[in-house]
C-alpha cells in the first residue's frame, strides 16, 4: 500500500548539492545560460524532524498502523536507530492506555520516491501474534528529467538522498 496521496503538501529540504559537468551554454536574452549537462551528480538533506512534520497528519499516521486493532489516536516521529538505520518511535492509545511502540524500518529509493518500509513493530501486546503487513510509506520527490536517486544513507537527524544522470536538461524549453 501507498501513502504518498495523504502527505503535506510540503516537504522541507535541510540542503542540496549539485555537482555538474560538461554545462552546455545557449543564448538567451540576458546572454548565455545553461541548457544542459553532461553529467549531473548530488545529494539532498531531509531531516528526520522535516520527515516526521510531512507525516504528522492523524489520517496518514493512522494509514500506518492500518489493519492493528484496537489501537487509537497514534503519534509518531522518525529518529536514527542504533545500527544506522531509521527508527518510526512514538506511542498509541490501546488497552486503556498510553503504550509505547517503536517500528524497525528499511529506507530505500526509488527512482522518483523514498520509501520507509517499517518492518517490526515493538510495544504492543501481543503484536508478534497478529499476522500483520504495515504499509510502505513513499515520499515523492520530483528530479529534473535524466536524474535519478541512486542511493539513500542516514546521518544523525537525517535522511542524505544521492542522485545522478547524464545529458540533463537545465532549463525547460
Amino acid at each position: 500500500m501507498l501513502i504518498d496521496y495523504l502527505l503535506t503538501k510540503e516537504l522541507r529540504l535541510d540542503g542540496v548539492d549539485v555537482r555538474m559537468h560538461g554545462i552546455r551554454l545557449v543564448r538567451g536574452d540576458a546572454g548565455f545560460v545553461p541548457d544542459s549537462a553532461d553529467e549531473v551528480t548530488g545529494t539532498l538533506r531531509v531531516t528526520l524532524a522535516d520527515l516526521s512534520a510531512a507525516i504528522a497528519r492523524p489520517e496518514i499516521v493512522n494509514q500506518l498502523l492500518l489493519g492493528v486493532p484496537g489501537i487509537a489516536r497514534p503519534e509518531l516521529s522518525f529518529v536514527n536507530g542504533d545500527d544506522g538505520g531509521v527508527l518510526i518511535v512514538g506511542s498509541v492509545e490501546a488497552l486503556g492506555r498510553r503504550i509505547p511502540i517503536t517500528a524497525s524500518t528499511r529506507v530505500r529509493v526509488g527512482k522518483r520516491r523514498l520509501v520507509v518500509s517499517p518492518l517490526r513493530i515493538e510495544g504492543l501486546p501481543l503484536i508478534g501474534a497478529l499476522p500483520l503487513q504495515l504499509p510502505d510509506l513513499e515520499l515523492p520527490v520530483s528530479l529534473p528529467y535524466g536524474l535519478e536517486f541512486t542511493d539513500v544513507t542516514t546521518e544523525p537527524g537525517c535522511v542524505v538522498l544521492t542522485f545522478a544522470g547524464r545529458d540533463v536538461t537545465l532549463r525547460t524549453r
